[in-house]
């Protein structure tokens, strides 16, 4: 047991240095290259007002945010894999991105200038999240979750929501610019009013989590076992689905669409540590803002002063893998058939 904590430990330290490392070299990379001692002259109060300004209002933010919403979002996958015991659930391929989206953008689109704010918009991607969400879960549900059904159907309700925000955007007489780059998932522009508004959310939901994983735990043993041993599933599995939309819909309302994150970084979690949900949760964090951070500097380096969006990036690295996921999932089910 000890050796199994140390391992974990060693893990999450590793993790949290690299993170440390990827949140230093993100404050250098950007149109205007800054070295480590200008760096170092900007947080000690010594360095060039331009560049301090420059790294305290819009790299340090935007570093902080990265790292907010792959954290949300890594652990909302992680929640909607166990309670569903379905490792192809995600926010994006359960409908949460999309709904999300369309809420937020019906919002910003629909709505009179005076009438907006960041909470309203948070309070649509929630609503638009969370229909999305049960939407899914309703039409794939036959006497279980099957994991291939509810990719497709997920993928399906995903391209509805889609295309309802397309048809918004086409309508739409505003100024879509901005709308068209928060679809594609980036942090281009943002800044501290970003990061208030998701912080309260990762701070208070995710802790929730975590005190929730020997719940999690009990998911995969299945559902007869669960409820032989008293716990109310549907009703802990509806708590436990309503903390991953908050997570995925407040990180969507701050950011856009962000694809794979949420789908990746549990399956690395699990790979990286063993021993329940108390551990898969703060690891599936770490791998989740790591993801985000590493996506951002790509995206911001590889043709500057071009700069890709980080959903982009991270859907570039993540669509293979959830097609392998696919795939395995597949194989595995059709096996028996072949065997009988």
């Amino acid at each position: 047991m000890s050796i199994l904590r140390n391992r974990n430990l060693t893990v999450l330290v590793a993790l949290v240095i690299l993170l440390g490392l990827l949140m230093m070299t993100n404050i250098q990379a950007g149109a205007v290259g800054i070295s480590w001692q200008e760096v170092w002259a900007s947080f000690t109060g010594a360095g060039d007002p331009d560049l301090t300004y420059i790294i305290l209002n819009y790299r340090l933010p935007r570093i902080v945010l990265a790292m907010l919403v792959g954290c949300g979002l890594a652990v909302s996958g992680l929640v909607s894999q166990s309670i569903l015991r379905n490792p192809l659930a995600a926010p994006d391929t359960l409908g949460i991105s999309a709904g999300a989206a369309l809420g937020a953008v019906s919002t910003v689109l629909l709505l009179p200038v005076e009438m907006q704010s960041a909470w309203l918009t948070s309070l649509a991607a929630f609503v638009g999240g969370g229909a999305g969400a049960l939407l899914v879960y309703v039409f794939s549900y036959r006497n279980g979750v099957d994991p291939v059904r509810l990719a497709l159907v997920g993928v399906a309700v995903s391209a509805c929501g889609s295309t309802l925000v397309q048809l918004l955007i086409t309508q739409s007489s505003a100024n879509t610019n901005t709308v068209l780059l928060w679809l594609n998932g980036s942090l281009w522009g943002r800044n501290w009013d970003q990061v208030l508004q998701l912080v309260p959310i990762i701070v208070l939901v995710v802790p929730v989590v975590w005190m929730l994983g020997k719940v999690m735990d009990l998911f995969g043993l299945g559902e007869q076992s669960v409820k032989g041993l008293g716990l109310r599933v549907e009703k802990m599995r509806a708590v436990l689905l309503l903390l991953a939309v908050l997570l995925a819909s407040g990180s969507v309302a701050v950011v856009g669409m962000i694809g794979f994150v949420g789908l990746v970084s549990p399956h690395i979690a699990r790979r990286l540590v063993s021993g329940g949900h108390r551990y898969y949760v703060p690891v599936a964090g770490l791998v989740g803002a790591i993801m985000m951070l590493l996506g951002d500097y790509i995206g911001r380096v590889l043709a500057p002063p071009l700069e890709f969006p980080v959903g982009l990036v991270t859907s570039v690295i993540g669509a293979p893998y959830f097609l392998f996921l696919l795939w395995r999932q597949y194989r595995t089910k059709s096996r028996p058939d072949k065997n009988s």
